[in-house]
């Protein structure tokens, strides 16, 4: 019964804390790499966008199958797994020579564990918040792994480029290990996360918050099966729901990824200061936004999100490099980390397990990363960074509007 008390308890939420710190950064050293690494070794612009991408499917792919095998081998085997797979893939890159064969290699490997890692530890934290904190539990895990990803992104686009590609990777493969500290406070059955998240209904376009007392006590019961009739109409409905919170989520995720990939301010100015600057601000965003949505109506600070993330998105397009950039870069930041508090949020509300919702989300946030890579290798090399941040600006409103006539519905 202790142990159960520590999962369920803060320490079981500071353990999965400490996991996403060294799990995420050790994925931002990989993803805001890959393109400098890839140029560093006289590859293409284009081939390594496309490599980033290549990543970034492999992180999406494995993630529907990360509920599996949360069940079949319990959340802390399947996260020491995943993290076990991560800092592998950053340690090949001591034993391949080749540079196209390395990176794709490291980008397989990080994104299959990494893709795991966000879905099982996503998943698990309504199930250690306490009662009707669940948007600040979320707030505070969001904020953490943003945080990660600021230090991340930047150091190990400095870091990589002051060291050898060896010890670079054999550093990233070290903090990756670090997370395996506190892996005993994950539970160790897949039983013992109970549903922890308040029952919610959407009430003329509010999601309004029900008593703790009709939260459900027991994990929702498993789905029905996959050939039944009722199970795809009862699938549709999910993702009929999902679908508008998540669109605009996805595309935020493109811009975010764009900026940490690609680097704003052109060759008169460090990128790393600038990505530093939307990271910190990232940060920020979502703590405040995850406790807001405890209290406001999560709908409106998701809609708040978006129109700061368009304006730091127009504002990168017109800005110089130097103060103007860094502030747009800021608002940007704040809106990003205002979108995904809000958005998974609502996920969580609206999906009708934990494990769809963090699939669904994790997913998103996964898509939009690799869309950065396409985007960034297609629009910087034909269009100009100008025109590429413009045009994801105008694709995140569009993107929008189906939550929006939802909403007024």
């Amino acid at each position: 019964m202790r142990n159960l008390a520590v999962d369920r308890g803060p320490a079981g939420l500071w353990g999965l804390l400490w996991i996403a710190i060294w799990g995420f950064s050790g994925f931002f050293l990989s993803y805001s790499t890959m393109v400098p690494l890839a140029l560093d070794q006289g590859l293409s612009s284009v081939t390594g966008g496309t490599l980033l991408t290549v990543m970034m499917v492999s992180v999406i792919a494995v993630q529907p199958f990360a509920p599996a095998l949360r069940q079949r081998w319990g959340p802390r085997r399947a996260i020491g797994g995943a993290l076990l797979l991560m800092a592998a893939g950053h340690g090949s890159a001591l034993v391949i020579s080749h540079p196209m064969v390395s990176l794709v290699v490291t980008g397989l490997a990080v994104g299959c564990g990494f893709g795991i890692l966000v879905v099982l530890a996503t998943a698990a934290v309504p199930a250690v918040s306490r009662p009707g904190r669940a948007g600040r539990a979320l707030g505070q895990f969001g904020a953490t792994t943003s945080a990660a990803a600021a230090v991340g992104a930047p150091l190990g686009l400095w870091f990589s480029g002051v060291v050898s590609l060896e010890t670079f990777r054999l550093i990233a493969a070290a903090l990756v290990l670090l997370a395996f500290l506190t892996l005993p406070r994950v539970p160790g059955r897949a039983s013992t996360l109970a549903a922890r998240m308040p029952t919610t209904e959407t009430v003329d376009g509010a999601v309004v918050q029900l008593p703790d007392s009709a939260a459900p006590a027991e994990p929702a019961p498993p789905e029905p099966a996959a050939g039944s009739s009722g199970a795809a109409r009862a699938s549709g409905r999910i993702w009929s729901g999902l679908v508008p919170v998540l669109l605009p989520f996805l595309v935020g995720m493109a811009a975010y990824g764009l900026v940490i990939a690609f680097g704003p301010g052109g060759a008169t100015a460090n990128p790393a200061l600038f990505i530093a600057t939307m990271q910190g601000a990232s940060v920020v965003g979502r703590w405040v936004a995850g406790s807001l949505t405890d209290r406001r109506n999560p709908a409106a600070v998701y809609s708040a999100g978006i129109a700061m993330t368009m304006a730091g998105l127009l504002g990168t397009t017109l800005a110089p490099p130097g103060a103007l950039l860094a502030g747009g870069l800021a608002l940007m930041g704040l809106g990003i980390g205002t979108v995904q508090s809000a958005s998974l949020v609502m996920a969580f509300a609206r999906a009708t397990s934990h494990g769809a919702a963090s699939v669904g989300w994790n997913m998103s946030f996964d898509i939009g990363l690799g869309l950065a890579g396409v985007f960034g290798g297609l629009g910087f090399t034909y269009l100009g960074p100008g025109a590429t941040f413009a045009g994801v600006a105008g694709l995140m409103l569009l993107a929008s509007i189906p939550l929006w006539l939802r909403r007024r519905h």
